[in-house]
C-alpha cells in the first residue's frame, strides 16, 4: 500500500499550505478536496467545448467510509459545514448510506439479523439507483432515513436530494463490492475518504455510544435499546461487547478493512478522534491491482 499512497503526518501536511489562524488538518483536507474537485469540473467543462453541447451539472459525491463507531457522521457533518463556510455559492448535501440497510423486519425474515451491516443486508439496487439519479441530476431524489436511537430504518418518512453541487455520503462499504454482481456504489464517488483507528479504540469509542442510547432511551419501552438500558449494566455490557465481537468486528475484519485500499485518502484518528496521519492515494487503481 506505501507505492499507491504517499504518507503525509502533520509536520509534512503544515508545510504544504500557507499557515493561518484556523490552520487545522480538516483545512488541510478541505484544500485537497476542493483541488479535486477542480479538476473535475475542468475536465467536464473541457469536455462540453469539444463536443460543443451544453450538459447538466454533475455533482460531486464525497464518500465518507471506515468501520462501526469510526465516527464517520460527526466527519461528514464536518466536510459539509465546512463546504458551506468555504463554498458559500454552492448548494451542499449529506446522505446516511445505513438508509440502504434492509429492515430489522427484513433483516429478521432472511435471517440476517446478526449480519446486519454486512454486504449481504444492504439494499444495493436501491442504493445504486439513488447514485445514479443523483449523478444525472433528477430532482427530489428520494432516500430511506435511519435512525440511530431505534437501530432501524425510520418507518413511513424519506429525504430528498435535489441536484447539490456537493453530496457527502457517509457509510460501511462504501468500497464494497455487492455480492450479487449489482454496480459498485464506487463507481459513481468522486472521491472516498476511509477512517481509521486501532481496534481498541473502535471498541471504546462503540461502547460510549451503546451506553449514551442506553441513558436516552431508559424510559422509552418502545425502543431498542429500552431493555439494556434497564438490566445491570455489566449485562447490558457483556451483550454489547459480544455483538461488538461477533458482528462489527467480523464485518471490519472480512469487508469494511479490505477495501481501505480503493480510498482515495485514509485518515488515521488518535483516540481522541484527532487526526495523527493522512495517506493520499498517488496512482488510480484498478480492479488487477488489488
Amino acid at each position: 500500500m506505501q507505492e499507491q499512497f504517499t504518507h503525509l503526518t502533520s509536520e509534512k501536511w503544515q508545510t504544504l499550505i500557507p499557515p493561518s489562524d484556523e490552520f487545522s488538518a480538516e483545512i488541510f483536507m478541505m484544500k485537497n478536496l476542493q483541488y479535486n474537485m477542480s479538476q473535475k469540473n475542468a475536465i467536464y467543462r473541457t469536455k462540453q467545448t469539444f463536443y460543443n453541447e451544453k450538459w447538466q451539472k454533475i455533482p460531486f459525491i464525497i464518500g465518507v467510509t471506515g468501520s462501526v463507531a469510526v465516527g464517520k457522521s460527526t466527519f461528514a457533518k464536518k466536510i459539509t459545514r465546512l463546504f458551506e463556510r468555504l463554498e458559500p455559492d454552492k448548494t451542499i448535501a449529506q446522505v446516511s448510506a445505513d438508509g440502504f440497510l434492509m429492515s430489522n423486519a427484513e433483516l429478521k425474515a432472511k435471517n440476517l439479523m446478526d449480519q446486519k451491516g454486512f454486504p449481504s443486508s444492504f439494499n444495493w439496487d436501491a442504493f445504486y439507483t439513488f447514485l445514479a439519479s443523483v449523478k444525472a441530476g433528477k430532482e427530489r431524489v428520494p432516500y430511506r432515513l435511519y435512525s440511530q436511537e431505534i437501530s432501524d430504518l425510520v418507518p413511513n418518512e424519506l429525504g430528498y436530494v435535489s441536484v447539490p453541487d456537493i453530496l457527502v455520503v457517509e457509510g460501511i462499504n462504501l468500497l464494497e463490492v455487492p455480492p450479487d454482481g449489482q454496480a459498485p456504489p464506487s463507481d459513481f464517488f468522486d472521491y472516498v475518504i476511509y477512517l481509521d483507528a486501532s481496534e481498541e479504540d473502535l471498541e471504546k469509542w462503540y461502547l460510549d455510544r451503546y451506553h449514551l442510547m442506553l441513558e436516552i432511551n431508559r424510559n422509552n419501552p418502545d425502543n431498542f435499546f429500552y431493555k439494556w438500558a434497564n438490566v445491570p449494566l455489566e449485562q447490558a455490557d457483556n451483550f454489547a461487547k459480544r455483538v461488538w465481537r461477533d458482528v462489527n468486528l467480523k464485518n471490519l475484519h472480512d469487508y469494511i478493512e479490505p477495501t481501505k485500499k480503493r480510498a482515495d485518502m485514509i485518515i488515521k484518528k488518535y483516540g481522541n478522534h484527532e487526526i495523527s496521519d493522512m495517506y493520499i492515494r498517488k496512482f488510480n487503481i484498478t480492479p488487477d491491482s488489488f
